[in-house]
């Protein structure tokens, strides 16, 4: 039915028409005698109302045939394709990616203490040791001071060996006296035996002589000889009361001469010290290398005149040395990466001077304080330099490994994550069962390549990097690709 209602209207224009139709109306209205104009009219009329049917029907059919196709289209839509990568094992290292500058590991500017005549340098470049003489300067004042010096440390040893003689006579001396007290004492003794004698004498001849025994001569002979025998014993008790005083004296020089000693010992310590000081000046004119390392500065030729350090003016060092077996890389870490800086973290440093050829460290020390205008913190990196490659002031990109990522986390390529907003459940577009799935995933260290996914995927899950159209929750793929190529950001 719906195929013939359009060409009903058609069928009554046609019918309506035909002059040989029985319709009362028609044959009323239009009488045979005045049908000829009647009759162009109603062609007139019926070539439009055909017409008329004919733009329906063709509209009518057209939006049909449209709805048709659209079916069809929809019916044989492709369906979707997708690029897909598997998630790769292990988490993603803190990476810090910085320049950085060498510098030695030590350096020194060694300036002249005196001033004088440079007699004696070496050139930049040579390889010296510890101690090695590296400028010598010619201080002819010096000199002859230090050998005024050392003919008055001398001069003070013979006068210490002149009062050791002193001592060792006045010793000898009281020795001397000591004994001779003794023996005045044992005279003293004596004297005073035979004065007893005497007056022993004495008293036995006075009695004889009461006696009539003997006559007065006798007793005067005996008289006398008992007050020589009493003066015997005073001369000798005076003697001892003398040699006492001259033990005395001796004692009192053999302090002097010790006194004397420890003065002359004294004046030799003074020109010792005087010495050291001119030998100390002198060796100011001498200029030594402090370690092991290389001369990079020679400001001087021989037969200048030097000027001392600190004699005001412009300071120009005589030489430079530089300890270059290990270099120190200088690195500002940003404030970002601060908290995550170790003592004891690997590094790699590519300088620029000479590409492809990786230099390995680590972090040596940290200043534990951040710039105030810069807002980052200045970091060591200690690296060999047996070959001596590094040179001061070269520069470069320091490769820090602050922190080893998770072995148990999973890495995708940044694009495949769906939301990244802060604040935002993090998402990844999976493939199972040929069909999307949406999962909400944990994520870590975002490099802006790769993620750091912790929780939420499988090493065999399909992680959809990018599609051909919009993909929903459950659509269905067709086709799958896996995706080996660079990683897109």
């Amino acid at each position: 039915m719906k195929q013939i209602a359009p060409s009903i209207p058609l069928l009554l224009v046609i019918s309506s028409m035909n002059p040989l139709s029985k319709s009362t109306a028609a044959s009323t209205v239009l009488p045979r005698a005045h049908f000829a104009p009647h009759r162009f009219w109603g062609w007139a009329l019926a070539c439009l109302g055909i017409g008329a049917s004919a733009i329906w029907l063709v509209a009518f059919n057209g939006r049909k045939d449209a709805k048709s196709l659209s079916e069809q289209a929809q019916n044989k839509r492709p369906s979707a394709s997708i690029d897909f990568v598997y998630p790769q094992p292990g988490g993603i290292d803190r990476v810090s990616i910085q320049p950085g500058t060498v510098e030695p590991f030590e350096s020194a500017d060694l300036y002249a203490k005196v001033s004088g005549f440079l007699i004696e340098t070496v050139d930049i470049g040579k390889r010296v040791e510890k101690g090695q003489i590296l400028a010598r300067l010619s201080v002819p004042e010096y000199e002859k001071q230090v050998a005024k010096d050392k003919a008055t440390v001398e001069h003070t040893k013979f006068h210490v060996k002149q009062m050791e003689a002193h001592l060792a006579a006045s010793t000898a001396e009281a020795r001397a006296t000591e004994q001779l007290i003794a023996q005045v004492k044992t005279e003293m003794k004596s004297k005073a035996a035979y004065r007893s004698f005497r007056f022993k004498q004495l008293e036995r001849i006075k009695l004889l002589y009461q006696d009539k025994a003997v006559d007065a001569k006798y007793l005067d002979e005996t008289t006398d000889h008992y007050e020589a025998a009493f003066e015997a014993e005073n001369a000798a008790r005076e003697a001892v009361t003398t040699a006492q005083f001259r033990w005395e004296a001796a004692k009192a020089k053999v302090l002097q001469a010790e006194a004397d000693i420890d003065d002359s010992n004294a004046a030799v310590d003074v020109a010792k010290a005087d010495l050291d000081k001119s030998n100390v000046l002198l060796d100011y004119a001498i200029i030594r290398s402090p370690y092991d390392g290389v001369v990079t500065k020679r400001n001087f030729n021989r037969g200048e005149f030097i000027r001392s350090a600190d004699s005001g003016g412009e300071r120009v060092p005589v030489v430079a040395v530089d300890c270059n077996d290990v270099m120190r890389v200088i690195v500002q870490i940003p404030d970002r990466d601060v908290p995550y800086v170790d003592v004891g973290d690997t590094a790699t440093f590519e300088i620029v001077a000479l590409p492809g050829r990786p230099f390995k460290g680590m972090i040596a020390r940290k200043s534990n304080a951040e710039d105030a205008q810069t807002r980052s913190m200045k970091t060591e990196i200690d690296i060999s330099n047996a070959e001596g490659k590094l040179l001061r002031n070269m520069y470069g990109t320091v490769n820090l490994t602050l922190q080893v990522g998770s072995p148990t986390a999973l890495r995708i390529p940044s694009a495949a994550l769906i939301n990244k907003s802060e604040g935002e459940q993090a998402m990844v577009r999976v493939l199972r069962d040929h069909r999307v799935h949406l999962v909400q995933v944990e994520i870590g260290i975002d490099t802006g390549v790769e993620v750091e996914v912790v929780v939420g995927l499988h090493l065999k899950d399909q992680v959809i990097l990018r599609a051909n159209g919009p993909l929903d929750e459950g659509t269905e793929i067709a086709e799958t690709h896996e995706f080996k190529g660079a990683v897109p950001h």
